[in-house]
């Protein structure tokens, strides 16, 4: 009899110590589950936000545009700064909203008709002011958004890289820039400017070459974060790629994701393509419209996010480890 009483005193004891360690646990799981890994988690290892742990994805870009089954419960270290990439419903032009640490800046503003869509975004965003914007080349489907983008969120300063006398587009941004006392200034190949805390870098390329092209002139802008980046193509085509490449090498430009040249109309210069090692492509166009760069897009085996798709908005965005890419549901009118 007592060997019984002592062996259910050893259960009771037990079970005891289960429950007292088990409500320990539950109530600093959060705190303490981590990613699986090969390796023990570092002591300042950052939390996970969700109660259980998120598998640590293989690739740096987790896309939910083409593989929503693919860590469907990703989410971001609590407490990490994010890099955001904001894409209207636009066709055929180009405008991204860059947010990072309090600062908002603007590449392109497509043209009156594309930044209609642009004002969508901005109000559902609750945006009120974009710091600085860039324009990559004057063409009215880069800039002839201006007034209408500045009606909604104040423009503080426009940088341009091209002399605005060259098109009538320029000319148009510099009237209303001078009517609504916005300060523009320029920018060069192999300027850097800093978001935020300097966090987020944008690194620009531009041809100057005088045999080139606008569009082949026009600036490639690198935007680095931690060790995720991304590169944005402007209009660049095959003669301004080649030429790139030769002059700058392979190395900056690889990225993760590129806002592929002129909507995806042409293809690219396929060293140039190469040298990116993307992993998904953004492209300011809509889908099954059979342009060479759609199709090119599809033999390389590239994904592509198209921009013109009716009722959502792209949203990337990274913590410089990862990059998320989603579509947004639209929901201002």
């Amino acid at each position: 009899m007592k060997k019984r009483w002592r062996t259910a005193a050893a259960v009771l004891a037990l079970i005891g110590l289960v429950i007292f360690l088990g409500g320990s646990l539950a109530e600093g799981a959060e705190q303490t589950l981590f990613p699986p890994s090969p390796e023990p988690p570092p002591a300042n290892r950052e939390d996970r936000p969700t109660p259980a742990p998120t598998e640590e994805p293989e690739s740096p870009v987790i896309d939910h545009i083409h593989y929503p089954r693919v860590y469907p419960d990703f989410t971001f270290p609590r407490g990490r700064k994010l890099f955001e990439i904001w894409f209207p419903n636009i066709r055929d032009a180009d405008e991204a909203l860059l947010m990072y640490d309090g600062d908002v800046w603007m590449i392109d503003c497509g043209d009156e008709r594309m930044a209609a869509r642009g004002v969508l975004l901005l109000r559902q965003l609750g945006i009120e002011k974009i710091g600085v914007l860039f324009n990559s080349h004057p063409h009215h489907d880069h800039i002839d958004g201006l007034a209408l983008t500045d009606d909604t969120a104040k423009v503080g300063e426009i940088r341009i890289c091209f002399s605005p006398d060259l098109t009538a587009s320029g000319l148009k941004m510099i009237q209303t820039a001078e009517e609504r006392h916005i300060p523009v200034t320029e920018y060069r190949d192999g300027d850097t400017f800093s978001m935020g805390d300097g966090g987020v870098v944008l690194q620009i390329l531009k041809n100057n070459e005088e045999n080139l092209d606008m569009n082949n002139q026009s600036a490639i802008t690198r935007i680095t974060y931690g060790d995720r980046s991304i590169l944005f193509m402007a209009d660049m085509e095959k003669a301004g790629q080649e030429t790139m490449i030769n002059r700058v090498g392979a190395e900056i430009l690889e990225c993760d994701i590129v806002k592929y040249p002129h909507h995806a109309k042409s293809d690219m210069y396929t060293p140039f393509f190469q040298a990116m090692k993307a992993k998904l492509a953004v492209a300011t166009s809509v889908e099954g419209r059979g342009d060479p760069g759609q199709i090119s897009l599809i033999n390389r085996r590239l994904p592509v996010a198209y921009t013109a798709v009716k009722g959502k908005f792209i949203h990337l965005v990274t913590d410089g480890k990862y990059w998320l890419c989603e579509y947004v549901t639209i929901t201002e009118k």
